[in-house]
């Protein structure tokens, strides 16, 4: 799996979770975990795709970056 961490800045949780959700919603992509976890002046918010491609193209649309494992290698 692929964790993607993005951070945002403020107390809002709505804004973001529902900008993520729409944006996961036109791609067609079901995530496996959703997380967030509240720090002081904003939110980090953890997704787990199934696919290293999901998560990459996510991670640049929310200025967000890729956690745990790397990109899959080529044999």
């Amino acid at each position: 799996m692929h964790v993607v961490e993005v951070r945002r800045d403020g107390d809002a949780l709505s804004g973001p979770m529902a900008e993520m959700r729409e944006w996961l919603d036109d791609k067609h992509i079901e995530l496996t975990l959703f997380r967030l976890s509240l720090i002081p002046g904003g939110t980090v918010f953890q997704l787990e795709f199934r696919l290293f491609t999901e998560a990459a193209v996510f991670a640049h649309a929310f200025s967000g970056h890729i956690i745990g494992e790397a990109a899959p290698r080529a044999a």
